[in-house]
């Protein structure tokens, strides 16, 4: 039986943990602006130039009227890596643990994964950070949250058609320039909110919502498509604070895709090592180093909904 570890065996497990990773995908880096910058601990991710009004030409002869724009920058700091880790007794089980069905490839591919969306929800529940040197910190807006009360007689209440809309004006608001990639987070108890207040087998639903449901779950309705994931899956770390306010309500996130940045230091990080200091036993490492950010405040907010 032999305990080497072949370069082969490497390449193996980062190529079979990519494939992995197409099957078990993030759920939302597809749906954010994605970057790769790994020049800095410190990157600044966009260039914000403030709006203006024209200038009217309203003498002849006349001097230049010059307009005065703000300039401003949004920056992501590099964060720890994420990663996933795992001891294989011997070199003989490695190869059934790096083919792509094996446990290894699929449990680390699926960690890898939702390392990217917990990356991602920080980002978006963050502060932001800008400035000429990335220094000022500007938390969530509370401009940009939507009642909990809203759609509602009095008190609070569960995800609403009524919501969606007030999101839609949100943005509209926002002077938002593209509304066509409009995304939110729905939890089950969103969905299924959502299904008792607009039956999806109604015309209404279809004609005037523009409702679409697939094997039950919302998948658009009034402009927006949904994300179907669980804000509370302990699996996602830090999220589940993150998505609670104070009273206990669930902070259901949306945006356009625009307004949400992410920025890749290192996409995927792998490596098969046999350890001597553990009996020989091979190491398998698969990692990600990614964050997020907002980019202009009104292009995102927050909907509180009741739980349960």
């Amino acid at each position: 039986m032999s305990f080497n570890v072949t370069p082969a065996m490497q390449v193996a497990y980062k190529n079979n943990v990519e494939l992995a990773l197409q099957q078990t995908k993030s759920m939302l880096y597809d749906k954010v602006i994605v970057q790769s910058d790994a020049s800095a601990e410190k990157v600044k991710v966009k260039d914000i130039v403030g709006n203006t009004g024209p200038n009217e030409a309203n003498e002849r002869h006349g001097d230049t009227k010059y307009n005065n724009p703000t300039y401003d920058g949004i920056w992501i700091p590099k964060p720890n890596e994420l990663y996933y880790a795992d001891l294989i007794d011997n070199a003989d089980k490695l190869g059934t643990s790096i083919d792509i069905q094996g446990t290894s490839t699929m449990t680390g591919a699926a960690t890898v994964a939702r390392a990217k969306d917990q990356r991602i929800l920080e980002g978006f529940y963050g502060p932001v950070i800008s400035g000429k040197a990335g220094t000022t910190t500007t938390a969530f807006p509370s401009g940009q949250i939507i009642a909990v009360g809203t759609g509602g007689a009095s008190g609070a209440q569960k995800m609403n058609t009524a919501k969606l809309r007030a999101a839609t004006k949100l943005l509209l608001q926002g002077y938002v320039p593209d509304m066509s990639q409009r995304w939110m987070v729905l939890t089950a108890d969103d969905n299924d909110a959502l299904l008792t207040e607009v039956p999806a087998t109604s015309a209404e639903f279809k004609e005037s919502f523009g409702g679409v449901v697939s094997d039950g779950l919302v998948q658009k309705l009034l402009g927006w498509n949904f994300i179907h994931m669980e804000l509370d899956n302990p699996l996602l770390s830090t999220i589940p604070g993150l998505a609670t306010d104070g009273s206990g309500y669930r902070k259901t996130p949306f945006w356009v895709k625009q307004g949400l940045v992410a920025n890749s230091w290192q996409d995927l990080n792998t490596s098969v090592d046999k350890m001597a200091g553990k009996q020989l036993s091979i190491q398998v490492w698969a990692g990600t180093t990614l964050a997020a950010t907002r980019t202009q405040a009104g292009y995102s907010g927050v909907i509180l909904n009741q739980k349960g």
